[in-house]
């Protein structure tokens, strides 16, 4: 694979890309597209979602899903001035294969990830949340 990675939109605290395998083209010649990034930038660091699509999703063993996902992450936290660590979602078409990558410690996870006033996320074990506001709606 030979992954290239190409801005499409830029604001002063996110950015998108889509990424590309110059390796294989499609029907017109170009390179083909095997997925998405999104980053945002926070003072505390880095946080976003990876797509990749099915085709790709599936011919890569975990093993070389995780090593291409820790590559690219390395790759986008590097710049001067940007916090290094972050919090990426990964999702492939399934939600068999829905990882968290990040480099915060385990202990602060939770405080870093939803801060320690956010209501709107449970605690761990609490099934009574509910994310429906039209209960009373029969």
């Amino acid at each position: 694979m030979n992954l290239k990675l190409k801005r499409l939109v830029r604001t002063q605290s996110s950015e998108q890309y889509a990424l590309f395998d110059l390796n294989q083209l499609d029907d017109q010649d170009a390179p083909m597209t095997i997925g998405k990034l999104d980053l945002h930038y926070t003072g505390e660091g880095i946080y976003g979602t990876l797509l990749l699509w099915d085709d790709l999703s599936r011919a890569l063993r975990a093993g070389q899903r995780s090593a291409f996902i820790r590559a690219l992450l390395d790759e986008v936290a590097q710049p001067m001035g940007v916090p290094n660590e972050y919090v990426i979602e990964f999702f492939a078409p399934g939600l068999d294969d829905y990882e968290v990558f990040h480099n915060v410690t385990i202990d602060d996870a939770g405080d870093e990830l939803y801060g320690d006033d956010d209501e709107d996320y449970a605690a761990d074990g609490d099934d009574d949340t509910s994310w429906d506001d039209d209960d009373d709606a029969g």
